[in-house]
């Protein structure tokens, strides 16, 4: 039976869902919610082999090595796990993408999860105190940031299957993305497919390309996108450009702007790849914008780092409270080490 915490946690994180799913905090609530529910579920389990091996006459010693093996081993074994998957998908990135700082964020987080426990495995052989810390104050910060990630990706998912049950609003907006040599590149040829696709159900529907022109490309990424989307049969009197925007922010703003300008005040319904979808619909809610977005698909080796990416922009986006959430987890811990030097030095 779950305890009055969890479900506690589990309805208040429903009622956020129900009122706005657009938003990190139902997901973090279920997922503290889940993660207590697991943690009775895996008590009761350690309960239940005790039992069991005192009917079977197993000793102490083996019964306790049981529940070690149970609550450490298996989440020790699967951390590791999938740090070394992360640094194997960031090797693979590095050789089918271009080499940059974001498409690189796999391997770092794979190489920080190894090293992490490299630390710790040194700090038990070595018995080194400072090193443990160290450990002990980054527990807290890094399981915060582990939580909130689970929960972004958790929650990714459980609202893709929401936006897509919404119906399509009057207006398709298509994100753009860079362009390759003047000309879509796949994702973005996959985002316009998309949005074409959802344009066509209601032919009075406006389809709004995104994009504005980098300093690196020879037009705009709205003019490369209105090409890719009439040559799959969009009508030219359907398309609505703008091409004017830098960021995903602006994207959705000035397309708003245009919308509003044509007399379309209703919801919208906003494209992009299924790695941005829900952080674009996060920035949806934030500029007070009606609608959901949806994502086109991209290639799986892909998404790893362009999932940890949006993560990043997603705690950069409301880094004053996350900022104050870790001070508050750390500062216990900082208490509690700060206490114990303080006997040693005294002692």
């Amino acid at each position: 039976m779950p305890g009055p915490l969890t479900l506690a946690l589990a309805i208040v994180g429903i009622v956020l869902a129900v009122r706005d799913p657009r938003r990190l905090a139902p997901g973090v609530l279920l997922t503290l919610a889940a993660t207590s529910l697991l943690s009775l579920l895996a008590s009761s389990l350690v309960d239940g082999l005790e039992d069991v091996g005192l009917l079977l006459g197993v000793d102490d010693r083996a019964r306790v090595l049981g529940q070690v093996l149970l609550l450490v081993g298996v989440p020790t074994l699967a951390g590791l796990v999938l740090g070394l998957a992360l640094v194997a998908n960031g090797l693979l990135m590095l050789r089918r993408e271009r080499r940059s700082i974001a498409n690189a964020l796999s391997l770092a987080a794979g190489v920080a999860v190894v090293a992490l426990y490299a630390l710790g495995a040194v700090t038990i052989a070595g018995e080194l105190a400072w090193v443990a810390i160290v450990v002990l104050l980054l527990a807290a910060p890094v399981g915060y940031l582990g939580v909130v990630l689970v929960a972004y990706l958790a929650w990714s998912l459980a609202y893709a299957r929401i936006a897509a049950r919404a119906p399509v609003a009057a207006a398709v907006v298509v994100l753009g993305a860079g362009l390759v040599d003047g000309r879509v590149s796949p994702l973005l040829a996959a985002r316009v497919a998309r949005g074409v696709a959802l344009a066509q159900e209601d032919r009075r529907t406006l389809l709004v390309l995104s994009g504005g022109q980098g300093p690196d490309e020879p037009r705009s990424e709205a003019a490369a996108m209105a090409e890719h989307a009439a040559s799959l049969g969009v009508a030219a009197d359907r398309l609505v450009l703008e091409d004017a925007s830098t960021t995903t922010e602006e994207n959705l703003r000035l397309s708003r702007a245009i919308l509003d300008e044509r007399g379309l005040q209703g919801p919208v319904t906003v494209v992009t790849s299924d790695y941005h979808a829900f952080r674009a619909a996060t920035l949806l809610r934030a500029l007070g914008i009606r609608g959901h977005a949806l994502g086109a698909r991209t290639a799986r080796y892909y998404l790893p780092s362009a999932l940890l990416r949006e993560y990043v922009a997603l705690l950069r986006d409301h880094l004053r409270v996350h900022a104050a959430l870790v001070a508050v987890a750390t500062l216990p811990l900082v208490a509690v080490v700060a206490l114990a030097l303080g006997r040693v030095l005294a002692g």
